[in-house]
């Protein structure tokens, strides 16, 4: 694989959005536009497939250090469903066109911003066809993950004592979809060396500095938080129809 300046373009961006995603959060709205204007030709499925693959390494990561505070057995049926569903929504993308890029991003966006009312419809008897659907979505796109996982593993864990334990079993969680992901794209033949190494190497370094800054700055307010990401989802809505009226 020859170096040029684009490897060192996708690891300096992989580095900024690594250090964003753990600082603030929606990074992936920010991720899908910079790989679509670098490389305009590339399927839905290529452009998310090559992104999934940092996501797969920082989750490595956080998996490894809270390994013995996670409940592999209790989340065996959660984690089946999704899986499935991942599968689905991976494969549903794999050669489409970037085109289809701006209903999926809508669809993301209206996840994004009503997950909180998505959330109160989970109960016990809608579990597990939640955890399905969330498997098709985390497949297609994926970008707030966390807080829909979380929404599901609370219907088991609804202590707040147990709030921090539940997110140690949503980046295990995170962790066995993104590599689901990964390894369907991978089977359609979407991953592109030249695009994921450098990316997957950035974001890696970019994760641990930010969870270096976090420790030291704490946490963004949330109307920072609020007013960040929806700038990010008109950075990406932007590029979306840009590319889709080419």
């Amino acid at each position: 694989m020859a170096i040029d300046s684009t490897f060192f373009i996708l690891m300096g961006c992989g580095f900024t959005m690594g250090m964003f995603a753990i600082l603030i959060g929606g990074a992936m709205f920010f991720s899908l536009p910079i790989i679509q204007l670098l490389f305009p030709g590339l399927s839905i499925g290529s452009v998310v497939g090559n992104l999934k693959v940092g996501s797969l390494i920082t989750f490595t990561g956080s998996t490894i250090s809270t390994r013995k505070n996670i409940a592999f057995a209790k989340n065996l049926k959660l984690i089946i469903f999704a899986f499935i569903g991942t599968i689905l929504g991976a494969s549903f993308i794999a050669n489409l066109d970037q085109s289809w890029v701006l209903p999926i991003l809508v669809l993301a966006i209206l996840i994004s911003i009503f997950a909180p009312y998505i959330a109160d419809l989970v109960c016990e008897k809608t579990y597990h066809f939640f955890a399905f659907i969330f498997g098709i979505y985390a497949g297609l796109f994926g970008a707030g993950n966390g807080i829909l996982l979380v929404a599901l593993l609370r219907i088991k864990y609804p202590d707040d004592t147990d709030i921090a334990y539940v997110k140690i079993q949503v980046r295990f969680i995170e962790l066995v979809l993104a590599f689901t992901a990964v390894f369907t794209h991978f089977t359609h033949g979407n991953l592109i060396t030249s695009i994921w190494l450098p990316w997957a190497s950035g974001s890696f370094f970019g994760g641990i500095i930010g969870g270096i800054m976090l420790n030291k700055l704490g946490h963004v307010s949330g109307k920072i938080q609020k007013m960040i990401l929806y700038i990010s989802f008109i950075v990406a809505l932007s590029v979306a129809f840009y590319q889709y009226i080419q």
